[in-house]
């Protein structure tokens, strides 16, 4: 009988290996960069056509990805819009959106790719789902379909490798991060080890599925309560007089146990404030409440209230407050603003007919619902000049890119949610 694993194997460690990847995003960009500078075929689809014109004429999309490191591996690039050209794949990864919908998981994104492009299966493929999801999704999805067509893990083959990229991290990268692979079936955890290899100095093989998808999960709800916990300790120290940051400096040389979390203004990103959510979700429909991770969320949403109300007590005390705004981002040093705390104090404090602009050096425009019309905004750039124009700053993401040393001797009234001026007292400056 025709070994369809042992042939996929075969081609992948000779990088033969032909590869389609759904969804070049800040996940499937790192993929596309991997595969190709080893060689290694690849097929790119993506809706956004501004983003696919970009990478095809070697400008990056993303700040932490130069424009050498594209055009350096372009030649190994096809940017695909004829569906039918999947059949030519060896493996097919899905690296899609997963958001909420009304308190629920959206699944939308996976399910209308796949309708597409499922009578395109062939045998012998590796299909990889690496979208954030809940503990038998992968199966629920992609099962049904394929063992009507063929014999699982014999004739085609399925896995689940979570993605865990930090956009903007510089010590931490696809090939020095530990990848987790998993499989249906023997072949598929074998083929699928063997494929991340070829990226990836280190991979963790699961022993299900269903654990590797419930283990990206736990990663994020770790973060998600941890982070809530230093928010909530930020506000209470607040109270009592004590420095949350020297705290955590104290606490932090105990060589086992502790790991440091710092207060923000609130979560962001596409993980922390939906995984915890996918998975009260899925445990709710199994009859149990998960009071504990569904807090941590709460409170981390408190915080970004807490913070907006204390903004409006100090602009009170300001004749005539007009703010600056800096940062926009989920997290510093990228252009990612999904969910940011940062997007929704600028649009609290724009609803309350507050004078306020923003300066991100990583997004030059944003626009906002505003009243139930599309409000578009501008980037101030940063610089002395603008600052005189202005009497409350926040800092709301901190950018390596802002110059702080302005801000210092400014004299101006500041407002601190990232830590930045921790060690300074001053009547101008609010840690909060």
């Amino acid at each position: 009988m025709r070994s369809y694993s042992q042939e996929l194997i075969t081609k992948i460690k000779k990088k033969k290996v032909n590869v389609s990847i759904f969804g070049v995003g800040y996940v499937g960009i790192k993929l596309v960069l991997a595969l190709a500078k080893k060689n290694c075929n690849v097929s790119c689809f993506d809706k956004d056509d501004k983003k696919i014109k970009q990478i095809s004429s070697g400008i990056s999309p993303f700040s932490y990805i130069s424009n050498r490191e594209i055009r350096e591996v372009k030649k190994n690039i096809i940017f695909q819009k004829n569906l039918r050209e999947i059949s030519n794949a060896d493996v097919i990864i899905m690296c899609l959106p997963t958001p909420l919908y009304k308190g629920k998981p959206d699944l939308s994104h996976i399910k209308n790719c796949w309708d597409k492009i499922k009578n395109y299966i062939q045998k012998g493929q590796l299909i990889i789902l690496e979208s954030t999801t809940y503990p038998g999704c992968t199966e629920e999805i992609f099962i049904k379909y394929l063992r009507n067509k063929f014999f699982i893990d014999k004739e085609i083959f399925l896995s689940y490798s979570p993605e865990r990229e930090n956009p903007g991290d510089s010590q931490f990268n696809f090939k020095n991060t530990p990848k987790v692979v998993s499989g249906i079936g023997n072949n598929s955890l074998k083929i699928c080890d063997n494929f991340y290899k070829l990226i990836t100095k280190k991979t963790v093989r699961s022993p299900s599925i269903k654990i590797a998808e419930m283990s990206k999960l736990l990663e994020n709800i770790y973060r998600s309560i941890n982070i809530a916990l230093i928010n909530e300790l930020k506000i209470a120290t607040t109270k009592l007089d004590i420095n949350i940051y020297d705290v955590i400096k104290i606490a932090s040389t105990k060589p086992f146990g502790f790991q440091k979390f710092f207060p923000g203004p609130g979560t962001g990103g596409h993980c922390i404030p939906i995984d915890p959510i996918y998975f009260s979700w899925l445990s709710k429909k199994k009859g149990v409440n998960v009071k504990f991770i569904e807090l941590s969320s709460k409170i981390n949403q408190i915080r970004t209230k807490w913070i907006i109300k204390k903004l409006k007590a100090i602009a009170k005390k300001i004749s005539n407050p007009k703010i600056l705004l800096l940062g926009l981002s989920y997290k510093k040093n990228i252009e990612d603003t999904r969910e940011s705390a940062s997007v929704k104090i600028l649009e609290d404090l724009l609803k309350q007919n507050y004078k306020i602009d923003y300066s991100d050096p990583f997004n030059k425009k944003i626009t906002l619902n505003y009243r139930k019309k599309r409000k578009f905004l501008f980037s101030k750039k940063f610089d002395k000049k603008i600052i005189k124009k202005y009497n409350l700053i926040i800092i709301a993401t901190d950018h390596d890119k802002f110059d702080y040393s302005i801000l210092k001797s400014s004299n101006k009234t500041i407002v601190d949610l990232r830590g930045k001026f921790k060690n300074i007292k001053s009547k101008y400056i609010y840690q909060l």
